[in-house]
């Protein structure tokens, strides 16, 4: 059997002997993922509303060179949707209940590839006062945002709602982490251990350590009776 052969077998030994531990360490990561999680995570509420890009006024048929100039505007009214001015008249438009800052903060927005339509998601601890930045960036951003770029129109497409149930955190995403985690420590751990155990478990030990070949053996009697030492027979 070879050297490495010998340490795969030591280790499988090591994990199945400490397979209890394995298994508690696990579940303890596991449950303190979840109290993490459950306790001490403030929860997230997201909300959002959509918006539809229109580069100039339409006649007839929408042509494919129309729909590519919407969606390079796209981009540029994404990043004017958090300019300052428009963080502004959305906080004027709540009549100061939060600040631009404050609204910045909780906003972000998305415009898919080559379409016409920008997503703003309103993220906060409340989820009354999401719908609310939401609603009034609904009604303030268009103007401001066309004053800002001088071409093209905003729509709104979808208004928000108020959310039910926490955006984040991922509670069964964390739960999973922290199981995978544990695991994964306290195998390495037992691992570890077994690497760097010097300790003597087989013949092969001896003849891989020393280089001399093993002669004998001596069976252990610690639980044995006292006499146990006739049944066996010694030869020259």
């Amino acid at each position: 059997m070879s050297n490495s052969e010998t340490r795969f077998q030591d280790i499988l030994w090591a994990l199945k002997k400490h397979f209890a531990w394995i298994c508690l360490a696990t579940m303890i990561f596991t449950v303190g993922a979840w109290l993490y999680t459950k306790y001490a995570i403030t929860p997230m509420y997201r909300t959002e509303i959509s918006f539809c890009i229109f580069s100039g006024e339409r006649e007839g048929t929408v042509t494919n060179t129309e729909i590519t100039s919407d969606a390079k505007l796209a981009g540029t009214y994404k990043i004017l949707l958090k300019s300052q001015p428009v963080m502004q008249a959305v906080s004027e438009q709540m009549g100061g209940k939060v600040a631009p800052d404050a609204i910045a903060a909780m906003i972000s927005t998305q415009a898919p590839p080559e379409t016409q339509i920008i997503y703003v998601y309103v993220t906060c601890p409340d989820p009354q006062l999401a719908c609310d930045v939401a609603n009034a960036i609904a009604v303030a951003a268009p103007d401001q945002v066309h004053r800002l770029a001088r071409a093209g129109e905003l729509t709104v497409v979808d208004l928000p709602i108020v959310p039910t149930t926490p955006y984040s955190p991922d509670v069964a995403s964390n739960v999973s982490g922290g199981f995978i985690l544990g695991l994964l420590l306290s195998c390495a751990v037992v691992v570890a251990i077994a690497m760097l155990d010097t300790t003597i478990w087989h013949e092969e030990d001896l003849e891989r350590t020393f280089n001399i070949p093993v002669l004998g053996t001596v069976p252990s009697i610690t639980n044995a009776p006292s006499n146990s030492y006739r049944s066996y027979e010694y030869r020259r």
